[in-house]
């Protein structure tokens, strides 16, 4: 599988990250990396910087919004000397989320707003992140595996689950979050989807898949998980007891994207980017890049092309194009009209 298979997936609109790595990717780095990694016992220290201050120090981060027909994108205007990654964008597009790094070491999350201000977060290692729905806080899942509820203004953390955990959570309208539980960071030879409840620490196994990569929670409540087996990746849809078979991906396919409605599947393969406008339908190439995502409603797909944001229609044409960090949001009042 390639270094670049998502493990879970942005929860729709500005969910998630510019993606973690792959579960096989990160076993020889977190098995090397793994020995001495910060407890998650003890909350994380968090500093607020005003817009005025960041402003003074040219550390601001621009948040700028585009309409692309039906779509909505946000670009992250990042200072020169600043090196940090996109891990999620709110669905409003009003606040982001940026790691300086990925893995177990000491980490600095930064949640950036529109208004210019900053809150920082030191954490004990970052595998992963999203927000919620309403965008007031993020589940973050450190560098040992331990989920926390960070919030979006404060940067206060409280420790939910001990895990061990990897890649980006997602958190539901009901307030439950999809997670990918594994034995060890250090050795994450399974990854099983589950729901946890952040407020009994109950939680439960949704699919009976042993190497899940990325769960897309669909506009009727179910979902479609990707998943590997031998020789193969997969698409199935979970709802209810089911499991349904929806799409063979065939082998080498990676960063798998489900659009919301179900049907629209799209991955990469060998450099180029594959889009299946149905189950049983015709693949076909769209472009060359890597880690494609549907637009909330799906319209649209972005793609990474040697570091550039290209944002496609579903017939190839370009859209937008982006050398500063973007991502899907929900549309604003009046976009597309």
């Amino acid at each position: 599988m390639s270094s670049r298979m998502r493990l879970l997936a942005r929860p729709g609109p500005g969910g998630t990250c510019r993606q973690a790595a792959i579960l096989l990717g990160l076993i020889p780095l977190l098995a090397s990396l793994a020995v001495g990694v910060a407890s998650a016992g003890n909350p994380p220290a968090a500093t607020y910087l005003s817009a005025d201050d960041l402003a003074r120090a040219g550390s601001e981060i621009g948040m700028v919004r585009h309409s692309l027909g039906s779509a909505a994108v946000i670009e992250l205007i990042l200072p020169p000397r600043i090196t940090s990654r996109q891990l999620a964008i709110a669905a409003d597009g009003n606040t982001a989320a940026l790691a300086d790094r990925y893995g177990p070491q000491a980490a600095l999350l930064t949640v950036a707003r529109r208004d210019g201000s900053q809150t920082r977060i030191n954490l004990p290692g970052l595998l992963g992140g999203g927000f919620a729905p309403n965008g007031t806080w993020l589940a973050v899942i450190d560098g040992r595996g331990a989920l926390w509820r960070v919030g979006a203004q404060s940067g206060a953390a409280t420790l939910l689950a001990e895990g061990p955990f990897v890649g980006s959570p997602i958190v539901r309208g009901d307030g439950s979050i999809l997670l990918l539980a594994v034995p060890s960071v250090s050795a994450p030879i399974t990854s099983k989807l589950v729901r946890l409840d952040p407020d009994s620490g109950g939680s439960q196994e949704l699919s009976g898949d042993q190497l899940v990569y990325a769960a897309f929670p669909l506009a009727d409540g179910s979902l479609a998980v990707a998943a590997h087996e031998v020789g193969r990746t997969v698409v199935r849809h979970i709802g209810g007891n089911r499991s349904d078979l929806v799409a063979d991906l065939g082998p080498g396919a990676v960063d798998v994207a489900v659009a919301a409605d179900g049907q629209k599947i799209a991955f990469a393969r060998r450099g180029e980017v594959i889009y299946l406008p149905a189950p049983g339908g015709l693949a076909r190439r769209i472009a060359d890049g890597s880690n494609p995502q549907f637009a909330p409603d799906g319209s649209a797909l972005m793609i990474l092309d040697g570091g550039i944001s290209r944002v496609l229609a579903l017939d190839g044409s370009l859209l937008g194009s982006y050398e500063a960090e973007a991502g899907f949001v929900a549309c604003a009042t009046g976009c597309g009209s």
